[in-house]
């Protein structure tokens, strides 16, 4: 029942539909429906879960935070760690009184399939807080700038970046859609086989499909853009709350941090969440800070 809890969206209040359906008319075996393949429909009744904590709950249940036989204790960096080369996960073990990191497939799998990709446990605390650290003061930054943008009384929200993006995903889409009215014409003129037309029908749709959805989204971060950037937005508040932060813990790097990857000379680089959102906002700033410091002076 608690598995249940936590992974049904219809706690966050959302309807979801569809996620089983009988095989056929002549097999009546239930089968399951791929995700992508649901019907949602947003807010139809009151949520009992936050959809924000539902969302970090399923971020959890992926990570492989497997512990000893023995143990109970989930450790601080369970499920975080990435080879930066194999891409498989790091394992904890301890040699003497120090705890360090290795990568799996150089030590379960074959010294010949990747290295070790060694890290003391002391060195990446210390390196993940530092970082951590870096991106509170930036988002402290980010939204003393963002208050400073907002007082203005013209506030630039045209991105130049997204305008070329979706004129040139607009023209490769076009394009597309002509060689795709073109081919069966193509074909009755025997240009090409009966064959060759439905392979090339299929790519060209598979090409609009991905024209189509890639346009979606830009059309929508334009559109993100045009509404501004208030300075209690989620991604800058969720760091700008660890402002003290002296100490790292599991709780600190669930609600931060996505991944972290360690190379083989031992350096690392931190993946944290709201990246496409700080991203947004960093254009936001950048596309008003030109006509913020005029202000200014």
């Amino acid at each position: 029942m608690i598995h249940e809890v936590l992974t049904n969206e219809i706690y966050t209040g959302d309807l979801v539909q569809g996620r089983h359906r009988v095989k056929s008319y002549k097999v009546h075996q239930i089968e399951a429906v791929p995700e992508e393949d649901w019907v949602r429909v947003p807010n139809t009744h009151e949520a009992i879960i936050v959809r924000g904590m539902f969302d970090q709950v399923q971020g959890l249940l992926k990570r492989d935070t497997r512990t000893s036989p023995k143990g109970r204790e989930v450790h601080l960096f369970s499920g975080f760690l990435r080879c930066a080369d194999c891409g498989k996960a790091l394992t904890r073990s301890l040699s003497g009184k120090y705890v360090y990191y290795a990568c799996s497939t150089y030590k379960n799998r074959s010294r010949t399939a990747c290295t070790m990709h060694s890290i003391k446990h002391n060195r990446l605390e210390a390196a993940v807080l530092f970082a951590i650290q870096q991106q509170v003061h930036l988002a402290v930054s980010y939204s003393e700038i963002i208050a400073l943008i907002n007082t203005a009384p013209v506030k630039k929200c045209q991105s130049k970046r997204l305008d070329d993006l979706i004129a040139a995903k607009e023209r490769e889409l076009a394009k597309v859609t002509r060689y795709k009215q073109g081919l069966y014409q193509n074909w009755k003129d025997g240009e090409i086989t009966r064959e060759d037309y439905h392979n090339m029908k299929a790519d060209y749709e598979r090409q609009t499909a991905t024209l189509t959805a890639v346009l979606e989204n830009l059309t929508a971060e334009r559109a993100e853009l045009a509404n501004g950037v208030d300075n209690e937005h989620p991604a800058l508040v969720a760091f700008m709350k660890y402002q003290n932060i002296d100490k790292l813990t599991r709780d600190i790097l669930v609600e931060l941090v996505d991944h972290i990857k360690v190379y083989e000379n031992g350096n690392i680089s931190v993946r944290f969440k709201f990246a496409d959102e700080l991203r947004k906002i960093v254009e936001y700033i950048e596309l008003n800070t030109e006509a913020t410091t005029a202000l200014a002076v």
